[in-house]
């Protein structure tokens, strides 16, 4: 897999009222999709600085570093690591 132009984009998620009505906090998720690998990650932003993994076909793709100001993706490819790039553009979506 090459990952140097691939593109993943990222969004942060917050709203969803079923658990806002059943805890009284909006839940955020962070949301990577990748236009080339026709994939969407949907994980939940537990914390202001997070890290994980992206999984393609069971297999540790990305692993992935979010700051609250920005994210950077590290490619795995086999078990080992590749490159790392920012992601440069984050969109904020509010749900209700």
């Amino acid at each position: 897999m090459k990952n140097k132009k691939l593109k993943i984009n990222l969004t942060i998620q917050s709203g969803g009222m079923i658990q806002f009505s059943e805890t009284g906090i909006l839940p955020r998720f962070l949301v990577f999709n990748s236009p080339e690998l026709r994939r969407t990650w949907r994980l939940k932003l537990i914390e202001d600085t997070q890290n994980g993994v992206l999984k393609v076909n069971g297999q540790i793709a990305f692993n992935y570093f979010f700051d609250g100001l920005g994210c950077n993706i590290q490619s795995i490819t086999d078990g080992v690591v590749g490159d790392e790039w920012e992601i440069k553009e984050i969109l904020r979506e509010l749900r209700d």
